[in-house]
């Protein structure tokens, strides 16, 4: 039975297919406009610009990093040291110049040296260059795949706009064909009472008819306030997506609620396109890297640098005060009480965790996919059925009205009449809604809509 019907609804709808093209293009149109201008969806375009800059910043830490220090310093007092250089050499000296006859060899003084070096001066370019540190490959790599993990939410975003967009638009078409309905029906109303007062003023009816009228008139015009407010909602809740002046007008396209766009074939599998599962997916291996990221503490770190500058009492720059220095730095983490085991045991259950979420993720899009279906079906069975009704409203109350005006119907069967009319046609109308926000969930869960 549902394959019967789902031929049916299919011929129906290529029928209907030029003028649901003209109400798309209408609609395309503002779904670009929400695209490139709604502000969250820039806030998570901001997001991933930082992720490719921080991916910029992880590449650099491969390169040279060249640095520039100086230091000057003056000191006084602090720990010194007693050389007594004169004590050891002045007797050798002064047996020296005697066996000599000369004065080669002068007195010296026993030296004072200060541990604190003062009008002292280091100035220098360090010049430093990672040989072997897993760290920063590893960074490099959690950084590249971030930027998947950012690209994939914002994807999820803009499927979230796209169908936000096409239901706000359909509200505000239904908002406005509600305030239409009571429109319309005030004015059955109002000729209503014209001819009752007409009918009391001539003697064939009483009073009462009149009182019933203007009460009918009064509860029309509620009813048609609350539509014109709820129009007015849904006129500012679909700005707002678009990041438009709440008060901008909304483009009307009449036909688009009698419209009901071809949705992807029936399929209950979730869809490789769910730019949620992509998402997950670029999470785990994120922390598949950062669980080798954390493994690597077994590999030693090692780095080279080089130094050169000038070094020297006195703020001089010299032959004398010049100098280079070069090498290597070593570094092998040993032990920390197992604290990196800790850290790894962490990253695991992170995974674990994680592989968990996907699983049940997979099992919410799947019921997802599959309700949305029987929901959009049923929708369409519901405004079929309600669109005779609608018909056979309209007719009923054509003949009841016509014999009203020629008396041989009472007052309160044109009442009862024309309220199962207005209230038809809303549920037709709101029947009508809720096959173009189904279509738009249908469209959601399968991820169909082509950026």
């Amino acid at each position: 039975m549902l394959w019967t019907f789902i031929r049916t609804y299919v011929l129906v709808a290529g029928i209907l297919f030029a003028q649901a093209a003209v109400a798309q293009n209408i609609l395309e149109g503002y779904i670009k406009t929400g695209l490139d201008s709604n502000l969250a969806l820039r806030q998570q375009n901001f997001d991933l610009q930082k992720a490719q800059l921080d991916l910029k910043r992880a590449r650099t830490l491969f390169y040279p990093q060249v640095d520039f220090a100086s230091q000057y310093t003056l000191a006084n007092g602090g720990r010194t040291q007693d050389i007594p250089i004169g004590d050891l050499l002045n007797n050798v000296y002064s047996t020296l110049n005697e066996l000599t006859s000369s004065q080669k060899f002068p007195q010296v003084q026993n030296q004072n040296i200060a541990f604190l070096p003062n009008d002292f001066h280091d100035t220098r370019l360090e010049v430093t260059v990672p040989v072997v540190n897993m760290d920063i490959r590893y960074n490099r790599q959690i950084r590249e795949e971030q930027i998947n993990t950012h690209r994939a939410a914002i994807a999820v975003y803009k499927r979230e706009l796209v169908r936000n967009i096409k239901q706000a638009y359909y509200q505000y078409l239904q908002a406005g064909r509600s305030v239409a309905i009571y429109t319309n029906a005030l004015s059955l109303v109002q000729e209503n009472l014209r001819v009752s007062e007409k009918m009391v003023n001539n003697g064939t009816a009483l009073k009462e008819a009149v009182l019933r009228a203007k009460s009918q008139v009064s509860q029309v015009q509620a009813s048609l306030i609350d539509a014109t407010n709820n129009r007015k909602n849904a006129i500012a809740y679909f700005n707002f997506l678009l990041n438009q002046p709440l008060e901008t007008e909304v483009a009307i396209d009449s036909a688009v609620t009698e419209q009901f766009a071809p949705v992807p074939p029936l399929a209950l599998e979730v869809p490789a396109g769910r730019e949620e599962l992509a998402q997950l997916k670029s999470s785990q291996k994120v922390l598949g890297t950062n669980l080798k990221l954390n493994k690597s503490y077994l590999v030693p770190k090692l780095n080279a640098f080089y130094n050169i500058g000038f070094q020297g009492f006195q703020l001089k720059f010299n032959g004398d005060q010049f100098y280079q220095l070069g090498g290597l730095q070593f570094r092998w983490n040993l032990f920390r009480a197992n604290d990196n085991k800790y850290k790894i045991q962490q990253s695991q259950l992170d995974m674990d965790a994680l592989e968990n979420k996907y699983k049940e993720t997979e099992q919410q899009l799947s019921l997802q996919v599959r309700t949305a279906y029987n929901n959009y079906y049923s929708s369409l069975q519901s405004v079929q059925a309600l669109r005779d009704e609608v018909q056979s409203a309209q007719e009923t109350y054509r003949f009841t009205e016509r014999r009203f005006r020629e008396g041989q119907a009472l007052q309160l069967e044109l009442i009862d009449i024309r309220t199962q009319l207005t209230n038809a046609q809303i549920r037709y109308s709101l029947a009508q809604l809720a096959v173009l926000t189904r279509a738009a969930e249908v469209e959601r869960a399968t991820a169909s809509y082509t950026f």
